[in-house]
Order: structure tokens, then sequence, then C-alpha cells
């Protein structure tokens, strides 16, 4: 792999991607980037929602369409190596299934039941991770006939990652909530089959479905949600954000029945703007415990009582406050709120409820 290789890669995502470039392009720019540094056969590049890192969206590339489910199934159910939530809290967001074995990959769960069959000789993980926060992960897969991923390689997948990162997230961050979009209903049974769903459910399903593979039933975006909210036991519902390839935001909310059977019910709506103010703030580049004194700040609590809210001193919580007004160009409380909630989240509802009209 060369030097040039490389570098062409890295202008392709600089001249292709911008800040108004659809999530579909920048995730089908990053397979393309990707394809130039290393050689692989299969892959999903996916988005993630930072909060609950389940997929909201993504690309498939050679995978048939009944790998999908058992993939995020041995993610979110089995134990095995380089699991994306590690690697979303690892220095290096970047591992071979290879070197994590050390060469025996029968060691893991995933190559036994899924890569085995392919005939797979490597596995690449990578997370896309900034500020604490992972934004989407890939999954890179070589043939037996090309062997395991060559350290070389792999570097030029970590140099390419923080650019590969700043695209998702500066797509992520458009928000494209459409207020119009109904609210929908899906129950479905142990194996993720659709057992009943009504009638408004059949577009927005076709909208979550992952480019790039052909999905009959549920998209596997929601069986994710759905594996996970059967397997929880520390809640009696999930709820996770996922995007369309419209670029429209929904708001999931996922629980298990009560029969014991092993069925879910899943409510798929627009997303609310409590639901999209976290991703908008992450725009502004604000650290965590910004984002939480911003939501506190629009809720009318003062100085005092954000402190006491979040066991701080007073000064630590005001310059907190001053370093949010520097990172987003206001000066006052209410300029503040104004600026982050009526001139991005109202407006884009509203003018989702005029198109709707």
């Amino acid at each position: 792999m060369r030097t040039e290789q490389f570098a062409r890669a890295r202008d392709r995502l600089l001249r292709e991607v911008t800040a108004e470039t659809p999530m579909v392009t920048v995730l089908n720019e990053t397979v393309a980037a990707l394809h130039a540094v290393t050689r692989f056969s299969w892959c999903a590049v996916m988005t993630a929602d930072p909060r609950t890192l389940l997929p909201t969206g993504g690309v498939v590339e050679g995978f048939s369409p009944d790998a999908c489910g058992p993939f995020w199934d041995n993610e979110l159910l089995a134990p095995g190596f380089n699991k994306f939530n590690t690697l979303a809290r690892s220095t290096d967001p970047v591992a071979t299934l290879f070197e994590a074995t050390d060469g025996d990959l029968a060691r893991a769960p995933i190559y036994t039941d899924l890569y085995a069959p392919l005939g797979v000789a490597d596995e690449l993980r990578a997370a896309f991770v900034v500020g604490g926060r992972c934004w989407g992960v890939a999954a890179l897969l070589r043939a037996s006939a090309d062997g395991p991923f060559p350290r070389r390689e792999v570097e030029h997948v970590q140099a390419l990652l923080p650019l590969i990162t700043r695209s998702v997230k500066s797509s992520a961050c458009r928000l494209e909530a459409d207020a119009g979009s109904p609210t929908a209903m899906v129950v479905v049974d142990g194996a993720n089959g659709i057992r009943d769903l009504t009638v408004e459910a059949g577009e927005l399903l076709d909208d979550l479905r992952t480019t790039g593979v052909d999905e009959p039933g549920l998209p596997t975006i929601l069986g994710t949600v759905a594996t996970r909210a059967r397997s929880t036991r520390t809640a009696s519902r999930l709820v996770t954000r996922v995007r369309g390839r419209s670029g429209r935001w929904f708001r999931v909310t996922a629980g298990p029945m009560q029969d014991g059977a092993g069925d879910v019910a899943m409510v798929i709506e627009p997303a609310r703007a409590a639901d999209l103010t976290p991703i908008l703030l992450e725009s502004y580049r604000l650290t965590e415990r910004e984002t939480e004194i911003v939501m506190l700040l629009a809720r009318g609590l003062t100085t005092r009582e954000i402190a006491a809210a979040l066991t701080l001193s007073a000064h630590t919580v005001r310059d907190h406050i001053k370093a949010v007004f520097g990172k987003t160009g206001t000066t006052t409380r209410g300029e503040l709120v104004a600026r982050l909630f009526a001139e991005h989240l109202l407006d884009g509802f509203h003018n989702a409820v005029h198109r709707a009209v």
C-alpha cells in the first residue's frame, strides 16, 4: 500500500464530504476511502446513537440479508473480542480479530458462528469516537485468500479515522426532524419476526432499511433495538434514536411484552426536541459537562441550583457557562437558549409542519 493511495483516499474525503453532505453519501465515501487503503470483501459501516451505541443507520457491502441479524445478535448477546462498546472506550479504537485472538480465530464466537462459513481470514473493527462519544462503527472483513490485515494497512485506517469521524458527526448533527411523520407501532416475536404493525409502519420501516442490503421484514437497526430491549435487565423499556435514509430522526421506544414469550413492542415516532438537543449541542463541540449545564439553563435553573444539582461549586458552573458562551458565540443565557432552541430546533419543527400542510 503506497503513501500516494492513502493521500488520494484522504483527499477524496476532504473534497467530497462537507457539512451539507447527506449521511448516506458520507458513508459511501467512507467505504470508498477504506477500499483505497486496505483490501476487504465485506463491510458494515454504521452510524450510532452516542447515548446507547445502538446503530442508527448504515451501509453494508457483501453481507447477505440473513447475516445482518446474527451479526448484531452476536455483538449484543455473545462474549467476544473487540466489541464496539469496548473500542469506543479504548485509546486505540481500531483493532483486528487476528491480533486480538493471537491468530486463533476459532476463539471468537462470531468467527465460528458467522465468519468461518464465509471464508473470512480477519476482521478489522473501528469506532468513530470524538470527545468521548461514539458516532459510528465499522467492521471490515478480509477473505481467506487475502490473509490477515497487514499492519501498514491498519495504520492507514487509523490515520483516516479522525477525518471519517468528523464527517460522520458533522452529518449527524444536521437536524432534519419531521414533525409531520406518523407514529407507528411494531410488535416482533422472539426471533424479531414482525408479528403485528400499525398501518403507518410500512413507510417508516422502508426508510429505516440499511443501504446496500435487501432486508426483508424488520430492518436490522430495529432488530438490534428489539434484541437489546429483550435482553436488558436494568429497565422496563429502552429509548434510542435512529435516522432514516431520508435524513429524518426518529425516537424508538421498545419494551418486552408481558407474556414473557420474547415479544417486543416498538413505538417509532418523530424525534422530539429533547432527543435532538444533545445532537445539536455536539455541533458546538460542547463537553458532556457543558451539555448538562446547558440543559439545566434551558429549564431556567440558577447558577446555585445548577451547582447543587451537579455537585459543583458555583464558581465552576460560571466557568463552564463562560466556555459555552464562547463556543456558541452568545453573551447571555437568554441569547444562548434562543440560539440553540429557537433558531435550530423550533424552526426545524416549524418547517417540517409547514411542509406537511
